[in-house]
């Protein structure tokens, strides 16, 4: 059975969980790097080894705390049809963006990826739902956890599947600017699975009250980001 108590599709189910987390998709999400490109520049990144350590702080204190508890929200608002909260969850992004390069990228590629949605069988009238109840634009998060939900994800699993999505963006990122070779950014991903099923665990089941990660560092690096001589990345 799913999270909602209908029968599982099985693979079908799959299926739309992997096209939602498909790295290919247009959405702009290969041009940004989350910070990172200004920790290389700061030489805090330089190697596999600091990717992974980078990354994992990042899931743990920025991702996990902000957007991925909004998309564990935002699966559970659609789950119950309560629009009117889900555009609330998206104000409450938009505030709490402090860095206009990560607000921005956050709100285009949430467009972009409702743009995708609004077209696909399986998604297309929770995508109508979100356009009726606000024009938008809508952050990534909470369009990434309407679409989970409307996958047949349970909020579990949504959290779960952003932070995988989250972790292997900044991993090709990485391999473009650190550098760090195909096959290390794998194993990076791979030890990192343990880190993001935990913390799945752990946030899915955390109120929207405790929504917000404490990390002035990053927040410091996202703003760096805009004022580098020469860059390869928006964000």
């Amino acid at each position: 059975m799913s999270h909602n108590g209908a029968p599982d599709p099985g693979p079908a189910r799959l299926l739309r969980l992997v096209q939602l987390c498909d790295s290919a998709l247009p959405i702009g999400a290969y041009t940004h790097s989350w910070g990172l490109e200004a920790a290389v520049e700061r030489r805090e990144v330089i190697g596999p080894t600091t990717v992974e350590a980078w990354a994992r702080a990042w899931l743990s204190h920025s991702v996990a705390p902000s957007d991925g508890l909004a998309s564990a929200h935002a699966a559970e608002g659609a789950s119950r049809r309560d629009w009117e909260a889900l555009a609330a969850l998206n104000d409450l992004l938009t505030a709490s963006r402090a860095a206009p390069t990560l607000r921005r990228a956050s709100l285009n590629q949430g467009a972009a990826l409702l743009g995708l949605a609004s077209g696909w069988a399986w998604s297309g009238k929770a995508a109508a739902h979100l356009r009726a109840t606000h024009p938008g634009p809508w952050h990534h998060a909470v369009v990434f956890g309407t679409l989970a939900e409307a996958a047949g994800a349970s909020k579990e699993e949504t959290l779960a599947l952003y932070l995988q999505n989250a972790a292997a963006g900044l991993v090709a990122a990485a391999v473009r600017g650190v550098p760090v070779g195909h096959t290390h950014g794998q194993q990076v991903l791979a030890r990192l699975q343990p880190l993001m099923t935990d913390l799945a665990a752990r946030w899915s089941k955390t109120p929207l009250e405790c929504f917000g990660g404490l990390s002035p560092a990053y927040e410091v690096l996202a703003h760096a980001q805009s004022q580098l001589y020469t860059r390869i990345f928006q964000s």
